[in-house]
C-alpha cells in the first residue's frame, strides 16, 4: 500500500484475528480491541432460555421468540393472520406484513385506558397465543422445523456425557422437573437434558480469557432465582466442575476462571450482586459493606460475619444523577471483581407497561475512553443464537 502525500507512514493495521471471540471484533481499531471490554448480559432471552421471572418456559419462550420473527398478512374479510415469510428475520421481507407477535398484540390489545380485568385477560390470551405459535394447526406450524432446530441446538448432542448422567429425553417445561436437594449440583445442572445456559456464552468466555482481554461481566435479570441458576453454573464452569466442561465424557475443558494458578476469577460472588430500584432511586449491593476493601470469596453466600448488624452499611449509589450509580459500579465494585450482577426493577417495568426506558437501565459516560461498555440484551436475540450456536450476539 502507498503512503499517503506528505511522506507519512501508514498507521499499522491490526493483526488478523484469526477466529473472533465475537462478531465484528475483526474491525475493531487496535487500540479498541485492548479497552476494557463490560459486558452487560441480560439472562432471559440472551443466554438462558427460560423466563422465571414471567414464569415462562423454555417451550414458550421458543415459541413466542419466533412468533416476533414471523411476518404475515392479515385478511381483510376473515382478520386471520397467514404466514408469508419463508424464514425468521428482524426485517420485513415487505413493509406491509406485520409479526404474528404484533398481530397478536392488536388482537388482544392491553393498552393503560383498559379495566384491569379486562387488560389482564388480554395479556394472558396473547401470551397464550404467541407461547403455541409453532403447534400443529397454529399459523406458525411451517416454522415448526426451526423450533426444531432449536431444540437440536440445546440438546447435548456428546454421547458419552448423555449416558453418563442417564440422559433419554429433553423437557422444555422447567416447572415439571424441579431440582432434587438429594442430587449433586452437576445433577441438578443436567437435569433437563440440555443446556440451560447457551454454550455461545461460555465460549465467548473462554475466547476472551485466551485472548488476555480485559473484560468484566454483569449479569441483568428481573429475576432473582433466575439469577442464582446462572450464578451456580458460572461458579462450577469457572472452577472447570461443569458437568458439561470438564474436560471429563469428552466434554472441552476450559481454561480455569476462578483465580488459581494466576487465573481471572469470573466467579460471581453475592457481595457484587446490586438490586435496582427505580422508583427510590438507588443502586444497593446489600452484601457489601461500605468498608469494603477486598473482594469477598466468591464461594460466599452470606454477608460480612465480623460486623454487628447496627453497624453493617450497604454499598449504596443514588440517583439521579446518575454519576454516582455509574462510577460505583464502574471504579468500586468491577475494580474488586470480574462479574457482577444487577437485579432489575420488576415492579417498576411493569407499572410502566413494560416500556423500554423502564426496563433495564444501561449508565455510561460519553467521556469514558477506557472502557468499551455493551448491553446484551434483545427480543430476537435468542433464535439466531440458537440456529447458529457459535455466535453470542451481533454486537453493534
Amino acid at each position: 500500500m502507498d503512503p499517503p502525500a506528505g511522506g507519512l507512514d501508514m498507521p499499522l493495521q491490526p493483526p488478523p484475528i484469526e477466529e473472533p471471540a465475537f462478531p465484528f471484533e475483526s474491525e475493531l481499531a487496535e487500540d479498541e480491541r485492548k479497552r476494557w471490554l463490560v459486558l452487560h448480559v441480560a439472562l432471559p432471552r440472551t443466554i438462558m432460555t427460560c423466563d422465571m421471572a414471567l414464569g415462562r418456559s423454555t417451550e414458550d419462550e421458543l415459541n413466542d421468540a419466533l412468533s416476533s420473527l414471523a411476518w404475515g398478512s392479515v385478511d381483510e374479510e376473515s382478520g386471520e393472520w397467514t404466514l408469508e415469510s419463508p424464514d425468521p428475520s428482524l426485517e420485513p421481507p415487505h413493509s406491509s406484513l406485520i409479526t404474528y407477535s404484533e398481530y397478536v398484540a392488536r388482537a388482544y390489545p392491553a393498552d393503560p385506558t383498559m379495566e384491569d380485568k379486562a387488560r389482564e385477560e388480554n395479556l394472558k390470551l396473547g401470551a397464550g397465543k404467541r407461547c403455541c405459535f409453532t403447534c400443529p394447526g397454529e399459523p406458525g406450524t411451517k416454522f415448526r422445523p426451526m423450533y426444531d432446530q432449536m431444540i437440536k441446538n440445546l440438546q447435548h448432542s456428546n454421547k458419552a456425557l448423555a449416558k453418563a448422567f442417564g440422559i433419554k429425553k429433553v423437557s422444555l417445561k422447567e416447572d415439571e422437573v424441579p431440582e432434587d436437594p438429594t442430587k449433586t449440583e452437576a445433577q441438578n445442572i443436567m437435569r433437563f437434558g440440555r443446556h440451560q445456559i447457551l454454550p455461545s456464552f461460555w465460549y465467548l468466555l473462554i475466547q476472551l480469557t485466551k485472548r488476555g482481554r480485559r473484560f468484566s461481566v454483569v449479569f441483568r435479570s428481573f429475576s432473582e432465582d433466575q439469577l442464582v441458576q446462572a450464578q451456580k453454573e458460572l461458579q462450577l464452569f469457572a472452577q472447570c466442575q461443569h458437568p458439561a466442561y470438564n474436560g471429563q465424557n469428552k466434554t472441552q475443558k476450559p481454561p480455569l476462571m476462578d483465580g488459581n494458578k494466576g487465573s481471572r476469577d469470573m466467579r460471581l460472588s453475592q457481595a457484587a450482586i446490586g438490586r435496582m430500584d427505580r422508583m427510590g432511586g438507588f443502586l444497593r449491593f446489600r452484601d457489601r459493606p461500605v468498608e469494603l476493601a477486598e473482594p469477598a470469596p466468591a464461594e460466599s453466600a452470606e454477608p460480612q460475619a465480623d460486623l454487628p448488624e447496627s453497624a453493617f452499611r450497604p454499598t449504596e449509589y443514588t440517583f439521579p444523577p446518575y454519576h454516582e450509580a455509574y462510577a460505583g459500579l464502574m471504579h468500586q465494585i468491577l475494580q474488586t471483581t470480574n462479574t457482577a450482577a444487577i437485579v432489575d426493577d420488576l415492579a417498576f417495568w411493569e407499572t410502566h407497561e413494560r416500556v423500554s426506558t423502564a426496563g433495564k437501565m444501561l449508565l455510561i459516560d460519553r467521556a469514558e475512553t477506557k472502557a468499551r461498555r455493551m448491553l446484551l440484551t434483545s427480543e430476537e436475540m435468542l433464535v439466531p443464537r440458537l440456529i447458529f450456536p457459535r455466535e453470542i450476539c451481533r454486537l453493534p
